[in-house]
């Protein structure tokens, strides 16, 4: 018995140190993840990170192919977009039930996440800004008391914080964001569904245009490299 629950102590303690890095970009969307090296960064044996790599190809973070390995799996548009219809619809339901359910000690602690976030330096829009406001939206789902729906949400924010150069984010407009969760917390205190639930995807629909943005600018800046480098080649 002691044997199994060390074993799974270890798979644990990969996929955690697995999700470490690609917080910290260590790892990276569309790498390709060799036994070797992920051996040396996080100081494993090969079998708890094989069984770390299962359960997050589970959880859609990485792709096996056969003869080929694993790798990282990237974010494209189409992903972003189903992830955001998602989202809008997760919130929209828990915006529903947090006005159903929510008492004023509720709503005293979504004010604080909220102070939270607005207080965190505006020119800073990286991974923690990010994660201040998924704690935020996270807080609502909490008020609805449906622990599903919270789980549900908090993987749809795991997988942009872990997959998005979020660090690009700093020239974005976060007083406007900021100003949209206000007026958010001021209809969920209001009681007013409909307008909480309009302000919500609104939001969220900003947010899944700015992560376009993002993997586009990405995109382009690869496309860059590759002729700068391939136009060096020409003219050798």
């Amino acid at each position: 018995m002691k044997k199994t629950i060390d074993t799974g102590s270890l798979i644990e303690d990969a996929y955690r140190k697995l999700k470490q890095c690609m917080l910290q970009q260590k790892i990276v969307p569309g790498q390709k993840l060799l036994y070797r090296e992920l051996t040396d960064l996080i100081h494993m044996s090969k079998t708890p990170i094989v069984n770390a790599l299962n359960r997050l190809e589970q959880e859609g973070f990485v792709v096996s192919e056969p003869n080929c390995g694993y790798h990282l799996k990237p974010l494209d548009t189409k992903e972003i977009t189903d992830s955001s219809e998602v989202r809008e619809a997760l919130e929209a339901k828990a915006v529903h039930q947090a006005i159903k359910l929510g008492k004023q000690t509720d709503m005293a602690m979504l004010e604080k996440k909220l102070r939270t976030l607005e207080t965190y330096p505006s020119s800073m829009h990286d991974k923690k800004r990010f994660v201040l406001n998924a704690e935020f939206h996270l807080q609502i789902a909490d008020i609805s008391e449906n622990r599903v729906l919270k789980y549900l949400l908090k993987r749809n924010f795991e997988h942009i914080i872990l997959r998005v150069n979020l660090d690009t984010f700093a020239s974005e407009n976060t007083f406007a964001s900021n100003q949209e969760h206000r007026k958010l917390l001021a209809g969920l205190k209001e009681g007013d569904i409909a307008k909480s639930v309009d302000l919500v995807q609104s939001h969220i629909q900003k947010t899944r245009d700015c992560i376009i943005r993002i993997l586009k600018r990405e995109a382009l800046a690869e496309l860059d490299t590759m002729a700068f480098f391939e136009e060096g080649q020409r003219a050798l």
